[in-house]
């Protein structure tokens, strides 16, 4: 079986599709896409509380509350049909850069050509197999969900992150004892946040992930419920490749409607100021003419349009004129 040979990562699987800085707090929000995320690192990615993780409408899984401070939307595969996955990894599967055995959790980084041919071949027989074991497993009748479990350790997704706080993130990520094929993604967003510009955005503003790519004469309200639904697919597109407002309507409503709220944490209004001077997060924050604090969940100098849904604060994105 032949593979394409890509690169780990390149400057192009990395994409800052919404940068603000709130003039009042001097906090900045930035959401970042990775086109071709890992799914084994997934998990890893995960364990960093403050950073809001989202996947494609198709890998659309559980979705935790807001409590756990982080929700996820991109930790399954249930939707995805078998041979869409199968296909997705012949194009351009995950391997390892492998390290050489050692005692503890960390293994020796090894640059030794042969040694990362001969266990990537090794790798590659794995998957050949896995696909032959998942496929066996559809013909049988068992549903997608079940299989697509065989395929996700060479599977690579887009993902969409959004967060205020990432120094801890990249000073784990970044050093030495991470991960080498993590580390090589996190240098990747360090580099791209420090080379973008981020828009200033006074109390009130909103950061809208895929602003840029919004129709004329939209509303803001209308706008959120696109950003919304594109957050959820991961695409300025349906998935016959046509932009279509109508359909993000309808994917909105639907993720509504069943409870899939992580999609809409991605966009966020800029805060007045703390209630309280935070050491880290802001728990608790004044939104622009509100009397009451609300909770900021895991952001800090905004809220989330996830957390205005919740608190039933839905009025003040009425109140506002389209940006």
């Amino acid at each position: 079986m032949d593979y394409h040979s890509k690169a780990m990562t390149n400057p192009g699987d990395v994409h800052i599709k919404a940068d603000s800085y709130n003039q009042a707090t001097g906090d900045r929000m930035v959401t970042v896409l990775l086109t071709r995320f890992p799914y084994t690192l997934v998990q890893e990615l995960a364990t960093h509380r403050l950073l809001r993780q989202g996947g494609v409408v198709e890998v659309l899984g559980d979705t935790n509350p807001f409590t756990e401070v982080t929700s996820r939307s991109s930790a399954s595969t249930r939707a995805i049909p078998v041979e869409r996955v199968i296909q997705r990894i012949l194009d351009d599967p995950f391997i390892p850069q492998f390290s050489q055995h050692q005692k503890g959790m960390q293994g020796v980084e090894i640059d030794d050509p042969e040694f990362q041919y001969k266990n990537a071949m090794i790798w590659r027989q794995a998957l050949e197999q896995n696909i032959q074991l998942a496929r066996q497993l559809a013909a049988q009748g068992v549903h997608k969900q079940h299989v697509n479990d065989l395929l996700k350790p060479f599977l690579r997704i887009p993902i969409l992150i959004t967060a205020t706080e990432w120094e801890n993130f990249f000073h784990l990520r970044t050093d030495k004892p991470c991960r080498p094929e993590f580390r090589v993604w996190a240098i990747a967003m360090k580099q791209a946040m420090e080379q973008s510009t981020p828009k200033v955005l006074k109390p009130g503003d909103w950061h809208i992930p895929f602003g840029d790519q919004m129709p004329p004469g939209l509303s803001l309200s209308e706008q959120l419920q696109v950003a919304t639904a594109r957050c959820a697919r991961l695409s300025y597109a349906t998935h016959d490749g046509k932009r279509d407002v109508q359909e993000d309507m309808r994917l909105y409503n639907q993720l509504l409607q069943d409870g899939h709220m992580g999609p809409f944490e991605h966009c966020a209004m800029a805060v007045a100021d703390y209630f309280t001077a935070p050491p880290k997060i802001a728990c608790y924050a004044y939104l622009p003419g509100q009397m009451q604090p609300v909770f900021t969940r895991n952001f800090r100098g905004f809220y989330s349009y996830r957390a205005m849904v919740e608190d039933g604060l839905l009025s003040l994105v009425g109140s506002r004129s389209a940006l």
